[in-house]
């Protein structure tokens, strides 16, 4: 009969095979699923390695050269000197990748003594997936939850606040978004129905188009879920444009006999990408669990985010210095089991320890990681409640 202390389970916390072990079950999808992702579909990972000084801190630079347009040539006289070109400046600023840790996991001795009984009745596969789904599941949901979080409020205001969870708080970053870059909705908030919202966006991206000198750029427009409810769904202009569409895509003569049923969300969207000159409409579905305040939102609401399509930026990560420190000059009493976990980001440590007159065995997830917008200089944000004044023209 196999024995318990050579099952798959024990040897999770055995480094000769642990490793291995564990990162096998962190690459099965049958046992770990990729919850709360949206950090990936806005910001890559960084290939390079954020190098740590002495005392564990770790400065990334995030720098772009402002783009020049090209104008129109200077007429000249044979073998006469040519005006310098000007080039953009480089803007840049800098960040401290901050470390995060999920809650502990904590197995003592009478804890063990169980999973081994259950062992003996079921063997190794039930205690395997138990802990994947208690432990790693919850390690992995727990960084992906902070990647988003960070990453929706970064996009929608340009910087990062931690006010959550029971660690330290305070201000972790802050790009280097230009003043004029914070726009305000136009000439009426946008939640007014009559007002023109498409021809508001379609004027802002070919003011954005012309300032810059792109020539018909791809720009996106990202927006709550809530939010494009409550001001495309509801506006005037957006619901006639709408029904023509749907008036045309099924031989009809106007738009009286257009039913508003019509007007779903998918149907809204795909009328929307009809309208010339508009941006991608890019729909932000985002939320996280707090162990102190709930459920919570790192997106703004108020505030929809209009930049050039694609990423928006890095995952900026460092080395977990943990692994090398433990390793050289950890008790020799203690044992730890070193796994990479969250594509590299996070490393899960499980450690053998004594707890007074019994062992104890513990597993922790730790991530030193961060986004930064890297497309600062063309990273606007909207306040769609804010209709005052010039309207946020640029």
């Amino acid at each position: 009969m196999p024995k318990f202390e050579n099952s798959q389970y024990a040897k999770l916390w055995k480094s000769n095979e642990g490793r291995l072990i564990l990162q096998t079950i962190l690459a099965n999808p049958d046992l770990i699923k990729a919850n709360h992702t949206f950090w990936a579909s806005k910001f890559r990972i960084d290939p390079q390695i954020t190098p740590t000084d002495a005392q564990g801190r770790a400065t990334f630079i995030s720098e772009m050269r402002e783009q020049t347009q090209g104008n129109l040539m200077d007429m000249r006289a044979p073998l006469s000197h040519n005006t310098q070109i000007e080039r953009g400046g480089i803007k840049y600023y800098t960040g401290t990748i901050p470390s995060f840790s999920a809650k502990q996991y904590r197995e003592t001795a009478t804890e063990r003594d169980y999973k081994e009984k259950l062992f003996d009745q079921f063997g190794d596969a039930a205690l395997i997936a138990s802990y994947a789904t208690d432990v790693l599941q919850y390690f992995l949901d727990s960084g992906n939850q902070t990647l988003s979080r960070m990453s929706a409020e970064l996009l929608s205001t340009g910087k990062i606040t931690v006010d959550w969870g029971d660690g330290i708080k305070g201000n972790v970053l802050k790009a280097d978004i230009p003043t004029d870059n914070f726009l305000k909705g136009g000439t009426s908030a946008w939640t007014v129905t009559d007002f023109l919202l498409l021809d508001r966006l379609r004027e802002l991206v070919q003011k954005l188009n012309d300032k810059l000198g792109w020539e018909n750029a791809a720009w996106q427009l990202e927006i709550t879920r809530d939010k494009f409810n409550n001001t495309f769904m509801k506006n005037t202009q957006v619901i006639n444009w709408v029904k023509l569409q749907y008036a045309l895509d099924n031989n009809m003569y106007g738009t009286s006999d257009v039913p508003s049923g019509i007007v779903t969300f998918d149907r809204t969207l795909a009328a929307i990408a009809k309208y010339d000159g508009m941006p991608i409409i890019s729909i932000i579905d985002e939320k996280q669990n707090d162990v102190n305040l709930g459920t919570v939102h790192g997106w703004t609401a108020k505030n929809a985010v209009l930049r050039p399509v694609g990423y928006a930026g890095y995952i900026r990560r460092s080395e977990i210095i943990e692994r090398d420190v433990y390793t050289k000059y950890g008790n020799s009493t203690i044992s730890k089991v070193f796994a990479s976990a969250l594509q590299g980001l996070g490393l899960i440590i499980n450690t053998t320890l004594n707890n007074g007159e019994l062992k104890e065995w513990q597993s922790e997830f730790i991530m030193n990681a961060i986004p930064s917008l890297d497309e600062f200089l063309y990273h606007f944000i909207i306040d769609t409640t804010d209709g005052t004044a010039s309207g946020g023209d640029i």
